[in-house]
């Protein structure tokens, strides 16, 4: 899945939030479609390990 389609960040609260983006097409786009994700969730560990890379792959600020 590309990286400029979708955004992962970690809430304060711990849980994951997924947001997808939506394109145009030639009319009016959708919505972003928005999920979050809780540990426990059969989806948050695979969505964390993302947040998790999307951070390490960020450049650092000074």
């Amino acid at each position: 899945m590309e990286s400029h389609w979708l955004d992962v960040e970690q809430r304060s609260d711990g849980a994951v939030l997924v947001r997808m983006h939506s394109r145009d097409q030639g009319g009016q786009p959708l919505p972003d479609a928005v999920f979050t994700f809780r540990r426990g969730d059969p989806q948050y560990e695979y969505w964390y390990a993302k947040c998790q890379q999307q951070k390490a792959a960020e450049p650092r600020q000074r």
